[in-house]
């Protein structure tokens, strides 16, 4: 049950923040704009209620609570009009008979600030509760939000596997049935094109089984040079035009051949996918890293290249390199991907 409720994929937490940070936000930017508000009103409410208790003092001065002050000259300033200081509230009062002489009723400032701290003590307990509550009620609508997002990427995922389905019994039937068109015609050209268009769709294909399923690894002694050399065969021959420079040295690991095949495969098919005419492809492999270096066309967003679905040209589904990164972390290999003045390079750092 809670994990149905907690966000579970990229884009589930993605949505989730960005709901809950939008609810959140708005709410307690109100909610500060209405405690800022009535924390102005409060002091004016205060202020108003010392001036009246000094103006009701200044008919019989009983009470110790303010004090009083002989002033001498009081030419500019108004009577029972409430001023402020750094040492005190004050009021002034005329002295009956007296034209230049009058009181001055003084609040002292530190009680005024204590009553003041007050206040605010109580807005804060008011802000934080109401700001607990926003958080509650933020929470609930960001999870509520995330309804739609799992619905849509529910439907993706049971089309994937539709497709997957549906390829099956017609790719298989196309590779059985190109292995005894091999037989007859060893040597045809349109044969070798079909098949060349065979091993596009095989590769499609893989990579859509694994998206719709977790696999479980099974880690042995992978030969890496043997299984590039053999990628880097395989593709040749589609891009005739592009230079190959590759520098192997023989690396064995102990890791899933399954994830490897499909890691080298993704990216090498990706340099040659994504080239320019007459385009170089630079491959080097050594003990602790590959580097697969190639000329490219224009990237606009390198930031997003690992993303599940984005893709900068209306070819392809934008799911091969995100099975890369996927498949990287599943090894504990470390991908870096770095594009400058039109030259993409990846490189895997082997743990």
């Amino acid at each position: 049950m809670i994990k149905n409720i907690i966000p579970q994929t990229k884009y589930e937490k993605e949505s989730f923040v960005k709901s809950f940070l939008l609810f959140f936000l708005s709410i307690e930017i109100l909610l500060g704009v209405i405690a800022y508000l009535f924390f102005k009103n409060e002091v004016a409410q205060l202020k108003n209620q010392i001036y009246l208790e000094m103006k009701n003092y200044s008919y019989l001065f009983k009470g110790d609570k303010f004090d009083l002050k002989l002033l001498e000259n009081v030419d500019n300033k108004s009577f029972y009009q409430l001023y402020e200081d750094e040492k005190s509230l004050y009021i002034i009062v005329p002295i009956p008979f007296s034209k230049k002489e009058a009181l001055k009723i003084e609040y002292p400032k530190e009680k005024f600030q204590q009553r003041l701290l007050k206040i605010k003590k109580r807005i804060i307990s008011i802000f934080i509760g109401f700001s607990v509550i926003s958080f509650i009620l933020s929470i609930i609508f960001a999870l509520y939000s995330l309804y739609p997002v799992r619905k849509g990427i529910s439907l993706i995922d049971e089309f994937i596997k539709d497709i997957i389905h549906d390829l099956n019994t017609p790719i298989s039937t196309i590779l059985i049935n190109l292995k005894l068109l091999k037989l007859k015609h060893k040597q045809d050209e349109e044969i070798d094109r079909i098949g060349q268009a065979s091993n596009q769709l095989v590769m499609t294909y893989e990579n859509l089984k694994f998206l719709s399923k977790e696999s479980e690894k099974n880690f042995k002694e992978v030969r890496l040079d043997s299984i590039i050399k053999e990628i880097v065969e395989g593709l040749k021959n589609l891009y005739p035009d592009i230079k190959i420079q590759i520098d192997l040295k023989p690396v064995n690991l102990q890791t899933d051949e399954t994830a490897v095949r499909r890691i080298i495969s993704n990216l090498i098919y990706n340099a040659f996918k994504h080239n320019v005419k007459n385009g170089w492809i630079k491959i080097q492999l050594d003990k602790n890293f590959l580097i697969i270096k190639n000329s490219s066309k224009n990237i606009k967003n390198p930031d997003k290249v690992f993303e599940r679905y984005y893709k900068e040209s209306q070819r392809g589904m934008g799911i091969g390199l995100s099975i890369v990164k996927k498949l990287c972390k599943e090894l504990n290999w470390d991908i870096e991907f770095n594009y400058k003045d039109n030259i993409v390079s990846v490189q895997i750092n082997f743990q």
